[in-house]
């Protein structure tokens, strides 16, 4: 029998296991990656709709839709932006619509419209910044 004569290149062999390293640890990063965390959502909160309706003389306009399908009772608190309740009130049936104002007196309001059931709350906040501009018409007579 002859005897086999195996050749060992280091360059080779060094490099191969560096890439098998860098392959190793990729695949091992993807595998440890931080779990996606989803937001769970209540029935409630897929039954509470605020939107922004506009401006007033008096205010600023919401307009709140609850759709309440047991038909408990159910309160609506509104708070400022000091965490303050500054309207609170009792309401029942299934589907409850209500336009909201609050009174603009700052340039940047931040209200909370609360839903709060016998089992749970559902919250909806908002950011309003206004922005007053003055339009001056020069005309040469």
């Amino acid at each position: 029998m002859k005897p086999v004569i195996a050749s060992f290149n280091l360059k080779k062999s060094a490099s191969a296991l560096a890439a098998a390293v860098i392959l190793s640890l990729g695949s091992a990063s993807a595998v440890h990656a931080a779990p996606i965390i989803e937001k769970i959502i209540s029935p409630a909160d897929k039954e509470l709709t605020v939107s922004f309706v506009g401006k007033a003389e008096d205010g600023l306009v919401f307009h709140l839709e609850f759709e309440n399908k047991t038909g408990e009772k159910f309160y609506l608190i509104i708070k400022n932006d000091a965490d303050e309740i500054v309207y609170q009130a009792a309401f029942s049936g299934t589907n409850f619509e209500k336009n909201i104002r609050i009174a603009n007196a700052e340039a940047e309001l931040h209200p909370t419209f609360i839903i709060r059931t016998a089992s749970e709350e559902v919250a909806r906040k908002f950011s309003v910044k206004t922005k007053t501009t003055e339009n001056l018409v020069v005309t040469n007579l």
